[in-house]
């Protein structure tokens, strides 16, 4: 069953924002699609506009017009720092990829912007991945996963476009077709195999019966694969006294 009290929702994801802020900064990676959109309003609505840093961090600087409209919505200035050098010094010193072994590090150094900024200023970086990512393993491990807190993993991607409506976000914004902008054409959904809306009926059956053999076989085998993503890492454990 889907999130239908958007009003009591935002106020407990507010309480959450300043509760683990505590005072402190946050610094949020804004890709120009729903989520991080949605993450930034949260912010603004949570914390003092002074307190966010956000920052947009394409391959290329191009003026993107999303970029401004998110701006001029929420009323948060967006930093916008290209990463192509960082990228070229990578990819000239290391073997040849295909585009999912470069996306991957793009996603890498984009966090460690975030966490440069977050040092600088004794701040908290914010995530922006959704619980239908999150249970697929859509998202890229210590690079848009790394964060320290994750205000939406709780909301299904049809949460988020619904909470977003709510809350006022551009129409241009939610109906945008999710990417992780990583290379030329790549779409979220495409890459899944399905569209989210498809995806979350499955997700929430699967959740709510605890059981994989009722769903989709292509999701079940994404949640199979993706598990290591979600697990701290493993070690010989000894226990603490």
């Amino acid at each position: 069953m889907l999130l239908n009290d958007f009003n009591e929702e935002v106020d407990k994801i507010k309480k959450f924002i300043q509760n683990n802020l505590s005072g402190k900064s946050a610094i949020v990676g804004i890709s120009g699609g729903i989520d991080s959109a949605l993450v930034l309003k949260l912010l603004s609505l949570s914390i003092p506009r002074e307190r966010i840093l956000a920052f947009h961090l394409p391959l290329e600087i191009s003026g993107d017009s999303d970029i401004s409209l998110i701006e001029k919505n929420i009323g948060v200035s967006i930093k916008t720092i290209s990463i192509r050098k960082m990228v070229d010094a990578f990819t000239s010193t290391l073997p040849e990829g295909d585009v999912r072994v470069k996306g991957n590090l793009m996603s890498r150094i984009r966090m460690c912007i975030l966490y440069y900024y977050a040092n600088l200023v004794d701040g908290l970086v914010i995530g922006t991945t959704n619980r239908s990512e999150y249970l697929t393993g859509y998202f890229t491990k210590y690079g848009d996963g790394a964060c320290d807190i994750e205000p939406i993993l709780h909301l299904y991607k049809t949460e988020v476009r619904s909470m977003a409506q709510f809350l006022g976000l551009p129409e241009k914004i939610i109906n945008k077709a999710p990417s992780a902008g990583l290379w030329e054409g790549q779409t979220d959904e495409e890459e899944i195999g399905m569209k989210y809306d498809e995806l979350d009926r499955n997700l929430i059956v699967a959740e709510k019966k605890a059981d994989l053999k009722v769903i989709d076989d292509r999701i079940a085998s994404l949640i199979r694969s993706s598990v290591h993503k979600r697990m701290t890492p493993r070690s010989p454990k000894r226990s603490v006294r």
